[in-house]
C-alpha cells in the first residue's frame, strides 16, 4: 500500500489541446462515417448529455486515490468537466485548434516531458503521466514497480529497432510532414554512436521518481522535447528511442501487460 505520506507527494498529468474534435476530411468507409458522425455529436452536444448516451469523452475520470491530478487544456469550455471529473483545471493560453495537429501534439508534449509549471512538480516525489486515453488506476503499482527513476511500458506491437517506429509513424500526416528531417537527426546520432537497434518504447505512460536521479530525468525530458520542437516532430516515441540510450541506467522497461490502462491498451 502506498502511505499517506506518499499519496500527498504524487502528481498525475494529462493533456488535451484543441477547440473541436476533429472530423475525417474524408468519408470513404464506414469506420471514417462512424468518426465524423462522433466527433460531430461531440463538437455540439454537452458533456452530460454525451455520459447519458454512453458515448466516451475525451475528459477521462481522474485516477483513483490521488489529490492531485492535473489536466491540461486551452479549451476553457472543457474546464466544468474536468474538474468535475476529478482534475484540477489548468489552462493554457493558446490559439491552437486543430486537437490532432503538431501544434497540439507539440503542447502535449510539453506537459509529457515536465516543460511546464515547475513550481507545482519541485515538492513532489513521483510524477506520473498519462495521456488522456491511456488513464491507469493502477498507482501503486506503478510506483513499486519504478525502481530506477523512469518507469515505462515498451510498445504492444514488438518493434525492436527505431526504423519500424519510423515507417509506422509515416501513415499519419503530422508526422509524416517532418519525417525527413527526422531521418537525417537520426543518422546523425547514429554515427555519433547511437544504436538503432533499441526496442521502442511507449509514452503513452511515463513514471518519473524524482527522488531517484531527478536531475537525470529531466536532462532527458529536456533532450527529448527538444528535438520535437527544434524538429517539428510530434513522434516523440522516435526520440525517445534514440535518445534514452544514454540513460538506460534510469529507465525500467516493462510488457505492457504488466500495467494496463482502462481502455486495455
Amino acid at each position: 500500500m502506498i502511505k499517506e505520506k506518499q499519496i500527498k507527494n504524487i502528481a498525475i498529468l494529462s493533456c488535451w489541446f484543441g477547440y473541436k474534435f476533429n472530423k475525417p476530411l474524408k468519408i470513404y468507409s464506414f469506420s471514417t462515417c462512424k468518426k465524423w458522425l462522433y466527433a460531430t455529436i461531440k463538437n455540439h452536444i454537452p458533456y452530460r448529455i454525451l455520459n447519458k448516451l454512453g458515448f466516451i469523452s475525451i475528459i477521462p475520470q481522474a485516477p483513483n486515490s490521488v489529490e492531485s491530478c492535473y489536466f491540461y487544456s486551452n479549451n476553457k469550455s472543457l474546464k466544468a468537466e474536468i474538474i468535475a471529473k476529478g482534475w484540477q483545471f489548468c489552462f493554457v493560453e493558446t490559439k491552437v485548434d486543430n486537437g490532432e495537429s503538431i501544434a497540439s501534439s507539440l503542447l502535449a508534449k510539453k506537459v509529457k516531458f515536465l516543460q511546464m509549471d515547475a513550481a507545482i512538480y519541485k515538492n513532489l516525489n513521483h510524477i506520473i503521466y498519462m495521456d488522456s486515453r491511456r488513464i491507469s488506476d493502477d498507482i501503486a503499482n506503478i510506483i513499486h514497480m519504478n525502481q530506477k527513476g523512469i518507469l515505462i511500458r515498451y510498445e504492444a506491437k514488438f518493434k525492436p529497432t527505431i526504423w519500424h517506429e519510423v515507417e509506422e509513424a509515416k501513415g499519419q500526416d503530422r508526422y509524416a510532414k517532418h519525417m525527413d528531417i527526422t531521418i537525417d537527426f537520426i543518422n546523425a546520432k547514429l554515427s555519433e554512436g547511437y544504436c538503432s537497434n533499441n526496442r521502442v518504447m511507449n509514452t503513452g505512460i511515463i513514471a518519473y521518481d524524482m527522488d531517484i536521479e531527478g536531475k537525470k530525468i529531466r536532462s532527458l525530458c529536456d533532450e527529448v522535447y527538444s528535438a520535437c520542437v527544434k524538429l517539428q516532430q510530434p513522434e516523440c516515441q522516435i526520440f525517445w528511442c534514440l535518445l534514452s540510450q544514454a540513460y538506460i541506467d534510469i529507465i525500467q522497461a516493462i510488457e505492457g501487460y504488466k500495467l494496463k490502462s482502462r481502455s486495455g491498451l
